[in-house]
Parts: structure tokens; sequence; C-alpha cells
């Protein structure tokens, strides 16, 4: 073959890989888009879906505390018996009214009881259909970022076949642009992994107001850390309880502390947002030390504990041992998993991802 007729191989090669790579690239584009476009659109779903669930768990809330107080009344009273109500019947009018009475009272737990039932199997509902919604996000997000890693190959292959190539000069232009639309797609998919995991803080603000050392929770908790056996009336879905991030799914495994207190003087304090800590307040704190920090304020949390799921909304910071801890739990929340107070929760293992 004369040498002329080997540069025109060589040359037509080079740019019959560099026009494969440029439509495959372009191609790789297209669905990286539509991954992103639809993960994008089950995020709405998932906002819509977590105020269904926050709604039903705080029915399950309140009607735990509604059932609390009929056995605590009960109790005390000593409650109303069969034996009780013949023994004390003066008459048979007296006595038909009573056993009136007491079937009255007897309905009217089971009823409370049945509706609790209920209650928790709307919150169960509700909660399988948003981690529905929230694995299959994970799924495109990491669907995108397989074509992300796609396109560097689809490039690093362009470049290996050009690298002999006799006209690689002429057509290095060609290959830097394949890689510049390579890199901004790696970018974009990077800022776009951080939204959902971290996302982006819109201002610093100039001050925290439960900012003090490890926002109530003290060093000598993590000496407290135990099992819990307690029912929290939560549900039985939850997330990845290995010692490791789960990227696919979003969860993470890492130290729960506890906080809201009148001995650790929390209860009633304000926290980062401006909510107040009760008995009953949802919220959980987050480190100081994350990067953006600030930014996780009024973000929802799932957190799965001894197969118990609780949605919480971030609305705090602190110190938190330097960030040895993930979370920092509120009354609600570590009520809804079965501790009595915070330091009987102590510091505990638990398994989280950010909606």
């Amino acid at each position: 073959m004369a040498p002329s007729e080997a540069w025109a191989d060589d040359v037509s090669d080079a740019q019959a890989t560099l026009e494969q790579a440029e439509e495959r690239l372009t191609q790789i584009s297209q669905e990286h888009a539509k991954l992103q476009e639809e993960a994008e659109g089950l995020q709405t779903q998932i906002d819509a879906a977590i105020e269904g669930v926050m709604d039903a768990q705080s029915e399950v809330q309140e009607g735990r505390e509604h059932l609390g107080e009929m056995l605590s009344c009960e109790y005390k009273t000593g409650g109303i018996g069969l034996l009780t109500v013949l023994f004390e019947s003066e008459n048979l009018n007296e006595l038909v009214n009573n056993l009136h009475y007491l079937d009255a009272v007897q309905q009217a737990q089971a009823d409370e009881i049945e509706l609790q039932r209920q209650r928790q199997e709307a919150f169960n509902t509700a909660l399988d259909d948003l981690n529905t919604k929230k694995d299959e996000q994970m799924k495109k997000i990491s669907e995108a970022e397989q074509k992300t890693a796609e396109a560097a190959q689809v490039v690093s292959n362009a470049e290996t076949k050009l690298a002999d190539a006799k006209d690689a000069a002429a057509e290095a232009k060609r290959l830097a642009e394949l890689k510049a639309q390579a890199e901004a797609l790696a970018k974009e998919q990077e800022e776009k992994q951080a939204a959902v995991e971290t996302p982006v803080d819109p201002e610093p603000e100039t001050s925290t107001q439960s900012e003090s050392a490890d926002n109530g929770s003290t060093e000598s908790n993590s000496d407290n850390a135990g099992s819990n056996t307690g029912n929290s009336g939560g549900s039985s879905s939850g997330g990845n309880t290995g010692g490791s991030s789960d990227s696919q799914t979003g969860w993470k495994t890492g130290s729960a502390s506890a906080y809201g207190s009148e001995s650790d003087g929390t209860l009633g304090a304000a926290t980062a947002t401006g909510a107040i800590v009760t008995e009953s307040s949802m919220g959980v704190a987050v480190p100081l030390s994350w990067p953006n920090a600030r930014s996780y304020l009024g973000r929802q949390v799932e957190i799965s504990y001894s197969g118990m799921t609780v949605i919480a909304t971030v609305n705090d910071l602190g110190g938190m041992g330097g960030g040895s801890r993930s979370l920092d739990l509120q009354p609600g929340v570590w009520r809804a998993f079965g501790a009595s107070s915070c330091f009987d929760w102590g510091v505990r293992t638990v398994s989280y991802r950010f909606l």
C-alpha cells in the first residue's frame, strides 16, 4: 500500500473513531438529562408523600398519648370490673345501669384500640409509598452516575485509539471538546448528587440559638447506650442497618444521642430555627462540623432503629462531640423509639437518610 493510501486510512479511522465517540456521548448526555429530569420529578412526589407520612405519624402519636391517658386513668382509679359492679350495686336498677356503663367503657377502649390500629396501618402504608418513591429516585440518580462513568470511558477509549494515529494532532481539538463534554456531565452529576445528599447553603446564618456544647447531650450519655425493647408504633420499614453508607439508597449508619429534658436544661429551649423543644417535638439536630450544616435546617430525615421508623425534621445544630455523632434526637423522636428519657436513650446506632 502506498504511503499516501496508508495516511488516508489513518485519517479515515481517526475521524470515524471521533464520530462514533461524539455520537455516543450525545446519546449519553440525552439519557443522563432524562434520568435527572425523572429524579427531580420524583422529588416533587417525595415532598408530597412526606406531608402525608408526617400527618399520619402525628395521628399515631396523638392516639398513643390518648391510649396512655386512658390506661393511666384506669390504673389510678383501680378500674371498673364486673365484680365491682355486682358488689357495689345496691339494687337491680343500679346494677343494670352500672352494667351498661361498664359495657360502654369497655367498648370505648376497644374502639380506641381499633382506631389506633387503623392509624398505624395508615402510617405504614404512607411510609411504604414514600420509601418506594425515594428508592426509585435514588435508583435514577445511580443510573445517571453510571452514565457519567460511561461518558468518561467513551472519551478514554477514543483517546487510546487516537494515540498512535498520525493525524492525532489534527483531531486534538475534537478530542478536547469530547473531554470537556464528559467533564461537564460529571460536574453536573456531582452537583445534582450533592443537592440530594447535602443541600447547598443559600445564606449563612449569623447565629444559632442552640449552639451550646453538644446541644444538651452530655458525653456521659454515651455510657448509657443500650438496646431498645419498647414499641414505638413505628413502621417495620427500614433502611440499611449495616456499618456503612449505601450510596444507591441514600441510607447511612451513625450514632444518635438525645436531648430535651429539664435536667439538661434543653426542654423548652429554642432551636436554631426558633422552634421550641417540647416533650413531643419531632425534631433533630445535626453537627455544626458538617459541611453546609445550616442548609439541613428544615429538611426531613427518615430514621430507622430496631425495626421502627420515624420521620423527623432537622431544626437544630450542635457540637455533638465534634461531629462524632450524626443526629441528636428530641423527645418526640426518642419516645417514638420507646425510650423513657434522653438518658435512657443514651447514644445508639441508627440508620438514617435525608428525604
